[in-house]
């Protein structure tokens, strides 16, 4: 038996039943020993895996914004990736591909 210092916290957890059904299917697979077994490691996954991806936030812009914003950004670089331009914006990436095309056949960056 573990002392009260060393047991984990306990929480609650309130899951949509087939859902539950679910884990229970996968917990018997997998033969872990319970549901908290389960959730455990879906949880340390999740997080694990969050703390890898970098999350962009995609702020509306018009095209002229998106424009001035993009030859901004390319003073001073002599080439980047138009994913690197979106990600680095905050900017949609149909939006970003759409500018730097037009850019491009203006003759302002080279494709």
């Amino acid at each position: 038996m573990q002392s009260a210092k060393g047991r984990k916290p306990t929480i609650s957890l309130r899951l949509p039943r087939p859902l539950l059904e679910e884990i229970d299917e996968l917990v018997r697979r997998t033969r872990m020993r319970s549901r908290t077994e389960f959730v455990e490691r879906a949880v340390e996954t999740y997080v694990d895996e969050l703390q890898e991806a970098r999350i962009v936030v995609v702020k509306e812009r018009t095209e002229a914004k998106a424009r001035a914003a993009i030859l901004r950004y390319m003073k001073g670089r002599r080439e980047t990736y138009v994913t690197d331009i979106a990600e680095a914006l905050g900017m949609d990436l149909d939006l970003a591909f759409r500018v730097v095309g037009s850019l491009a056949k203006e003759g302002k960056v080279v494709d």
